[in-house]
């Protein structure tokens, strides 16, 4: 009994990285696979018309969204339960059966395609005649599955340097497959097309790191409990289907409300969407700072929480929300500046409405920002399902206020109703974290209210960014704590010395 313990606590194969590495590595791979992504953006508005770009924009996002919610959360769950059963020596066991699972449910909705092309091309395009295009997407979809199964297992095991190439060759690959087809001549389908074949040519280093440790993993000689498994697994993985259908519904419902009830034929809703897509390309970059930011802090919360330093969680959460309010909108303001030129000269002046909408598109993605890393504090309190609820009237708002607002002010109404739905969810957000005893003060609601300032002007906006930290002695305090972290760690730059009093860097 002892010997079969013993080979069950002894993994033989997959070292796992440490934390700083993997994060370093996180972080670097995710600036530059963001840059990948914002020259993809852009070139994708020069070579497309902009009806094209809202067909692309609409099967992104449809693939992103179903490939969760169709397998039920289900792959989502090896991060949870990968290393208790590895340690069981069971981790073949729950992989096995949670990749018949997943090829199941993604041979249902093959079908599924297959038998409706004509009602999914009117779901996702407002086009029932394009079989091609229908085609293509369930291609994205099926090649998304294995990719995103793959890298969860691979992160799951805590390789985090191969998911991280995975990511980036994903990103690199598509851009490089895509752009070659659009310069050669090639239209919507191919684009899909190279995205399925990007993820599929990415998903090699996991594979690679997967057959060469799979032979050393430990195994148990007791027998595998499957009832057990899926009693255990089934739970999180519907809340977390719950979630991430929410998140994604709330994330995508914009979209499909302009598609759908935009005025004229599916060209003007198309158009729609390419107008609004293009808006979007610099203001979307905050939202995956924001998340990857999110990411890197929950740990540290957790610790501080179960530690009893919940005052620290606390302060930690005020200043890292002060900072991003504060950055977010001096960037924001800064890019609104260059705005007009960039459109003009990058966009050739094709997406005027884009322009237009860009402001409050800020708004509301440093409002979702603000949300995302504020809920880290909802979830380290276990009060997650707060979240849930306010993305859930979020999201009621948006279909109501979009259904109202499009015929009367078209894509306008479109982005004024999301700006209204994002307002709702960070105001839930807030009213959930004060009742679970976070301090919400004069300095958290000029945070909040800080990114509207966006709506006067770049301008204006960084007045009032100056102003506030100015003016604020706490804000002052935060700011300096930081800088004197920095200088204890790195050393402050000379400049610095140069412009703070002595008194502040002693």
């Amino acid at each position: 009994m002892s010997a079969s313990l013993e080979r069950t606590k002894t993994p033989a194969s997959f070292a796992a990285d440490s934390l700083a590495l993997g994060m370093m590595v996180v972080l670097a791979m995710t600036i530059v696979q963001r840059a990948f992504g914002f020259l993809r953006g852009i070139l994708f508005c020069r070579l497309m018309d902009d009806s094209v770009v809202g067909q692309w924009a609409m099967a992104f996002d449809f693939i992103i969204m179903i490939t969760p919610v169709m397998l039920f959360g289900m792959p989502g769950s090896l991060p949870r339960y990968v290393e208790t059963y590895r340690q069981q020596g069971h981790l073949r066991s729950l992989v096995k059966r949670l990749l018949i699972s997943t090829a199941i449910l993604g041979s249902v909705f093959l079908v599924a395609m297959l038998v409706a092309p004509d009602w999914f091309g009117w779901l996702i395009f407002l086009d029932s005649n394009s079989q091609a295009l229908t085609y293509s997407v369930a291609m994205g979809v099926l090649a998304t599955i294995a990719f995103n199964f793959v890298h969860q297992l691979v992160s799951s095991l805590r390789q985090i340097r191969v998911g991280s190439v995975m990511q980036f060759l994903q990103s690199v690959f598509f851009t490089l497959f895509a752009l070659t087809w659009l310069i050669a001549g090639g239209g919507i389908v191919g684009v899909i097309v190279s995205f399925a074949i990007a993820s599929l040519v990415a998903m090699l280093p996991g594979l690679w790191t997967l057959s060469k440790g799979w032979s050393g993993l430990p195994q148990s000689e007791s027998r595998f409990d499957a009832p057990s498994m899926w009693r255990r697994l089934l739970p999180y993985a519907a809340a977390l289907w719950a979630m991430n259908l929410l998140s994604n519904l709330f994330e995508m419902s914009d979209r499909y409300m302009i598609l759908h009830f935009t005025t004229g034929s599916e060209v003007a809703g198309q158009s729609a969407v390419g107008q609004y897509h293009s808006g979007r390309i610099f203001p979307v970059l905050l939202l995956s700072l924001a998340t990857m930011i999110s990411g890197v802090l929950m740990p540290y919360l957790s610790a501080d929480w179960e530690s009893g330093r919940r005052r620290e969680v606390v302060e930690q959460m005020r200043k890292f929300l002060t900072a991003i309010s504060l950055f977010f909108t001096a960037g924001s303001a800064a890019v609104l500046v260059i705005a007009p030129w960039l459109f003009a000269t990058l966009l050739e002046n094709r997406y005027s409405d884009g322009l237009a909408l860009m402001p409050m598109a800020f708004v509301f993605y440093i409002w979702a920002s603000i949300a995302i890393v504020g809920q880290d504090y909802l979830w380290v309190a276990e009060r997650g399902k707060w979240v849930g609820i306010a993305i859930t009237l979020g999201l009621i708002a948006n279909i109501a206020l979009n259904g109202y607002l499009l015929p009367i002010w078209g894509l306008q109404g479109a982005v004024i109703a999301t700006l209204c739905s994002h307002a709702i969810v960070l105001s839930g957000v807030w009213i959930a974290m004060v009742r679970c005893d976070f301090r919400f003060d004069s300095v958290m609601l000029l945070i909040s209210l800080l990114p509207a300032t966006l709506l006067l002007g770049p301008i204006t906006a960084l007045f009032f960014v100056a102003i506030i930290p100015a003016t604020n002695q706490q804000v002052q305090n935060w700011m300096l704590d930081g800088l004197m972290q920095v200088k204890a760690r790195w050393g402050l730059p000379k400049v610095a010395h140069a412009v703070l009093p002595a008194r502040m860097l002693d």
